[in-house]
């Protein structure tokens, strides 16, 4: 019973830990988009992947089918190859997963000046409407 107990209590911290990940990486994204500098990027990274962004999300959440969440939030690390890393949505679902899987995808437009480390966090959040 000990055991057991144990394996719960680090399978709980490592959820929490993963959370809290994304939460930090979130609130990030924001402080950076909410500047000058990350408004004028964020036009110029939607120019670019608006209509990407757009199929995907129709493919994923198809009119005909309930979606599985009604709303979610999208993180993910732009880098300066164009390619997107650590890409995580919360919840993840099996159409949020398939929007995460589409969005890693995208043609993502060359990082801004100001962005540190050859990478650059964004974030999107989502509401599904029908």
């Amino acid at each position: 019973m000990r055991i057991y107990l144990a394996l719960v209590l680090m399978l709980i911290s490592v959820v929490a830990a993963a959370s809290e990940d994304f939460d930090k990486r979130v609130a990030i994204a924001k402080a950076l988009e909410n500047t000058p500098q990350g408004q004028a990027y964020v036009r110029v990274l939607y120019g670019a992947i608006g209509d990407y962004v757009q199929k995907t999300m129709f493919r994923c959440f198809p009119s005909d089918k309930k979606a599985d969440t009604e709303r979610f939030t999208l993180v993910a690390d732009i880098l300066a190859n164009g390619k997107a890393a650590r890409v995580q949505v919360q919840p993840e679902t099996e159409m949020s997963g398939c929007f995460r899987a589409g969005f890693s995808s995208a043609p993502f437009p060359e990082l801004p000046g100001y962005a540190k480390g050859g990478s650059l966090p964004i974030f999107i959040n989502v509401k599904i409407i029908h």
